[in-house]
């Protein structure tokens, strides 16, 4: 997705939202509980580092730590992964709004799931392979995982039943 990043008039990734709401539909439709979508990318345009976040609203923010800590308050489910725990390892200056360099993702304690619902999932196209993963990549991110965003080539879309604590729309 080489536009990803190509901000409209407004300011907002009108594709990426697009690609976001589009997995947020197929997951409903699939009697999914996700009803909010985020996409997680290495921001290396123009010398930025750390990684990034698009919302579903378009927004493109640096992922920071504030971001970060609205990620504990719901459960995320990581397409390839599962539901994960999304840690911050180092980030690109010591402040708080500095974008996060290096995060780590684990195995969260499974979430109970009924085994309809389980059945949908595996079946579903949006939890089989990430969006933007090279040819090369396994399907499956094996967990737990440390990716740099110097070095990350994949983006991570992140589900969950409703937007993470301060994060905007």
């Amino acid at each position: 997705m080489t536009d990803r990043r190509s901000l409209g008039p407004d300011g907002i990734v009108h594709a990426v939202r697009g690609m976001l709401d589009a997995a947020v539909q197929q997951a409903r439709a699939a009697a999914l509980p996700w009803n909010y979508a985020a996409l997680l990318h290495a921001r290396r345009r123009m010398g930025e580092r750390g990684f990034g976040v698009i919302t579903l609203g378009g927004e493109s923010l640096p992922f920071t730590r504030a971001l970060l800590a609205g990620l504990a308050t719901t459960p995320i489910w990581l397409p390839t992964a599962g539901f994960v725990a999304v840690e911050g390892a180092t980030t690109t200056d010591e402040g708080d709004e500095s974008p996060i360099d290096q995060l780590v993702l684990r195995a969260a304690d499974p979430q109970p799931m009924p085994p309809a619902l389980a059945q949908a999932l595996a079946a579903s196209e949006a939890a089989s392979r990430e969006p933007g993963a090279g040819r090369d990549e396994p399907a499956v991110l094996a967990l737990p995982a440390v990716l740099h965003a110097a070095t990350v080539t994949r983006t991570l879309i992140l589900l969950s039943e409703a937007r993470p604590h301060g994060w905007p729309p």
